[in-house]
């Protein structure tokens, strides 16, 4: 078998001949296809949420020549009316009286006079000779009985009425008055009974002559005059109270009077 020598490139060449080099081939470009990326949700909003370098951002260029308008600071201000204020004075206080009580006393009066007349007309039918008993009980059934009554409770009511918170003293005299009218009243009666009334006045004169000396007439008069002795006191204790009542109300009314002015006054 051959042996096999290597073979020097070197040798090859021919004598006197220069090496030339290759040259050199650029390689023809070569454009990239294009490649379409999918990206998922995820990844695109973690793109988003990728901090931005604010100093790599040109600021946008701003016109500082526009002119500003003023802004009025100061808010407008609501102005309010003052408010008045009305305070109304103390009212002075009414006056309490007795006419309340003093109307029921005047009833009550009334039905203890007709006892009492009752109780003397009894009396003069025991004393007068031919009156009797039976004449008294037929005389409390008859307008000249039942009319002082009425005139009473009239006149005594009336009574009460002008004196009101005044003391006792005022109905033991106010008595008198009320008497007086009680034995007119009596008389007025004994006319209507007479059937005198519109009659002629001598006839008239005559019933009149004739009641003035009858003791009925007389006791009709003696217990209007003593009834409101026994029970003005009642109506005396009310008018005592309501002046004290009164007395406490006025030196209320004027200290709240004299605090309202010095309030007004201040």
């Amino acid at each position: 078998m051959a042996e096999k020598t290597p073979v020097d490139s070197g040798a090859a060449e021919p004598n006197g001949a220069t090496p030339v080099e290759p040259a050199p081939v650029e390689p023809a470009p070569v454009e990239p296809a294009p490649v379409e990326v999918v990206t998922s949700d995820a990844e695109t909003q973690a793109a988003v949420a990728e901090p931005v370098d604010v100093d790599a951002v040109e600021p946008a260029a701003v016109n500082t020549t526009a002119p500003v308008e003023p802004v009025n600071t100061t808010a407008p201000t609501e102005t309010t009316a003052p408010a008045v204020v009305y305070v109304s004075a103390p009212q002075p206080p009414r006056a309490k009286g007795a006419r309340g009580i003093g109307a029921l006393v005047a009833l009550l009066g009334a039905g203890i006079f007709a006892i009492a007349y009752s109780a003397l007309v009894a009396v003069l039918g025991l004393v007068v000779p031919g009156f009797g008993i039976a004449g008294a009980v037929r005389f409390t059934g008859t307008p000249t009985f039942w009319i002082p009554v009425i005139v009473f409770a009239l006149a005594y009511l009336l009574l009460i009425v002008i004196v009101n918170r005044a003391g006792w003293w005022a109905h033991v005299l106010g008595g008198f008055i009320v008497a007086i009218i009680v034995w007119i009243g009596f008389i007025g009666a004994a006319i209507i009974v007479a059937g005198a009334f519109g009659a002629p006045a001598p006839v008239v004169g005559a019933v009149v002559l004739e009641q003035l000396t009858n003791p009925l007439g007389w006791a009709a008069a003696i217990a209007a005059r003593e009834v409101p002795i026994w029970v003005g006191g009642i109506v005396s204790r009310r008018g005592r109270s309501a002046r004290a009542k009164n007395a406490e109300a006025r030196a209320a009314y004027e200290s709240d009077l004299a605090a309202h002015r010095a309030t007004v006054g201040g």
